[in-house]
């Protein structure tokens, strides 16, 4: 089974058809998109965010970060999520019995929230379209943030899902995600409006850098050259989450299979 072959189970047979088939959680998914961009839309024309300095188009501002937030809060509960469904009914061992390595098995999984989150983006980015907001879009740029981003997701994925491994339940790194990315991500407001100490914690998630790198790349069109003190912090936290990911992930498998725990919930 190759590379394309296993894409096609994960993201279209397990995940596509799976959620399509429930008509009402599509529907109800689709709402949960779109209603936070109006609201924070109406918020911004009532009261008046756009006449602050800090941010010259509100909209613009907000349009991107909703667009791209869903892939650090929604995106982390995937993972863990599909692995606790498993656990509770107890089709977990048969997914760890399948010819796949454990980690390859974690990597394919975290696949189809990257495809789902990536609809609601488009989707919102749209939204966005039609109420105005003038992107200019740097393609290299939007593209490299992205890419750089999404990696960062993949890791957090690996950690979230490591964790519910160990623990079963409950979903800490969910829920820190969760949080920090609607209070410390800059998604509806600049960080620069936090107080010192908030600030620091929110330079520690990959969403603080990919958004203002994003911004600049979809709504200014910079280059690289002019989103180089995003780029590199963005990059070493990539880096920093995958490796922490692939070493946890690593350590559940092992423990679990030595403590014959997998069928546990």
């Amino acid at each position: 089974m190759g590379i394309v072959d296993r894409l096609y189970g994960f993201v279209v047979i397990r995940g596509w058809k799976m959620w399509v088939s429930y008509k009402t959680q599509v529907v109800l998914t689709m709402i949960n998109w779109v209603i936070p961009v109006f609201i924070y839309f109406f918020i911004g024309v009532t009261l008046g965010f756009g006449r602050l300095s800090t941010i010259r188009d509100y909209t613009a501002f907000m349009v991107v970060g909703t667009a791209f937030q869903g892939y650090f809060s929604a995106s982390v509960t995937t993972l863990a999520g599909r692995i606790r469904n498993e656990e509770l009914i107890g089709t977990l061992e048969y997914l760890i019995a399948a010819p796949l390595r454990p980690m390859t098995l974690m990597m394919y999984s975290t696949v189809w929230g990257l495809v789902i989150n990536s609809i609601s983006a488009i989707t919102v980015l749209l939204i966005g379209l039609g109420l105005g907001v003038p992107y200019k879009v740097n393609a290299l740029s939007t593209a490299i943030f992205l890419i750089l981003y999404l990696a960062s997701i993949i890791g957090l994925n690996l950690i979230a899902g490591a964790v519910v491994l160990i623990v079963k339940q409950g979903n800490p790194i969910a829920l820190f995600t969760s949080v920090a990315s609607n209070l410390l991500g800059g998604v509806v407001f600049p960080i620069s409006v936090l107080p010192t100490w908030l600030r620091y914690i929110s330079y520690s998630l990959s969403l603080t850098w990919a958004l203002s790198g994003l911004r600049g790349a979809m709504l200014s069109g910079y280059g690289i050259q002019q989103l180089l003190n995003y780029l590199w912090p963005l990059a070493t936290l990539a880096v920093i989450y995958i490796v922490i990911g692939i070493t946890l992930s690593s350590y559940a498998f092992t423990r679990i299979l030595r403590e014959g725990s997998v069928h546990m919930y």
